[in-house]
């Protein structure tokens, strides 16, 4: 898994790898020859033996054939906000924002996935994990739909320290759960919730459709799926069990990996990774929160030589009506 400013993918990395470190280098140069950055990570070896009628350039242009199809398959996944195209015969990828805030919105999943988020999540004064907690909960509440109600547990250290008067804040205007836990000497930080999601009634009583969310930015999360489980979180610290067993959710800022989707879901729950959430971003965000995408995406590129490209999109994103006040 590469890491931003130095590492690069290998060989033996998936064409999603491969794509996500695309998007980056068209990023900093407004395009990308899939051939060039192919070659350039040496992706033939020298322990491979070229024979027959396949030489080196069959290797790369298979490579780069498998890029193409996934930068193809994240255009549809997206719900058409992929700010990429493929051009000159699929051989090149080339940044073409479409001048609204989706463009800001996929470039600050690609960056906290990238970035070292353990070291480096605080960029220009901003939390960027705590905001996708609140992304995620954006995408979570459009996802469930009209009457749907949406809380975010928190991760900062002034948080921390109000988990049970968060949740029983939560609880009590979610109308189920009855009363909560004390369990003094117990301290978790969120206990694996970072989100919680319900669909009530009018008559505001129990039985409801309650989901807990779980978000990862970066790309150490898969062994970390099944962290999360509903059932043991109400009952250590709700006095009374739902109504219907609340749903698992696991949101993540990078893509899902094709090769283990099933096995990572069937832990996750309902997944929503980088293109699902692209694809279930309401047409309104409130602006408070785009600012601060802004401002961390803004500190991250300047870090990475990216503003000239931030730049020419700063007119146009002004402009987008994507925003609430």
């Amino acid at each position: 898994m590469f890491k931003l400013p130095n590492q690069i993918p290998t060989r033996r990395d998936t064409a999603q790898e491969w794509a996500d470190y695309a998007e980056f280098k068209s990023l900093q140069s407004s395009q990308v020859s899939l051939l060039q950055i192919s070659r350039a990570s040496k992706l033939i070896g020298d322990e491979i033996s070229v024979v027959g009628i396949e030489d080196e350039t069959d290797q790369y242009i298979s490579k780069v054939d498998e890029i193409a199809t996934e930068v193809k398959s994240r255009t549809l996944y997206t719900n058409n906000r992929y700010p990429f195209a493929l051009i000159r015969n699929d051989y090149v990828l080339q940044y073409q924002p479409k001048g609204d805030v989706y463009d800001l919105l996929y470039r600050f999943l690609l960056l906290t996935t990238r970035v070292n988020m353990s070291s480096d999540k605080n960029q220009g004064g901003v939390d960027g994990a705590l905001l996708f907690e609140h992304l995620s909960a954006v995408v979570a509440k459009n996802y469930f739909g009209a009457n749907a109600e949406v809380e975010i547990i928190g991760t900062s250290k002034e948080e921390r320290a109000g988990f049970r008067k968060k949740l029983k804040q939560i609880v009590e205007k979610m109308g189920e759960g009855g009363l909560i836990h004390e369990h003094k000497g117990y301290n978790p930080q969120d206990d694996s919730v970072d989100i919680i999601v319900w669909k009530g009634f009018s008559d505001k009583k129990p039985s409801k459709v309650i989901a807990l969310g779980q978000c990862k930015t970066g790309t150490s999360w898969q062994h970390e799926t099944s962290q999360l489980n509903p059932q043991t979180f109400c009952k250590t610290w709700f006095t009374s069990q739902p109504i219907i067993t609340p749903l698992n959710m696991f949101f993540t800022a990078q893509y899902f990996p094709d090769e283990k989707w099933k096995p990572l879901a069937y832990r996750g729950g309902l997944v929503f990774d980088r293109h699902r959430i692209m694809d279930y971003l309401p047409n309104e965000i409130e602006k408070a929160l785009i600012k601060k995408i802004k401002t961390w995406c803004s500190a991250v590129e300047q870090t990475y030589n990216l503003n000239s490209l931030l730049a020419s999109e700063s007119s146009n994103a002004q402009s987008t009506t994507v925003s609430k006040t």
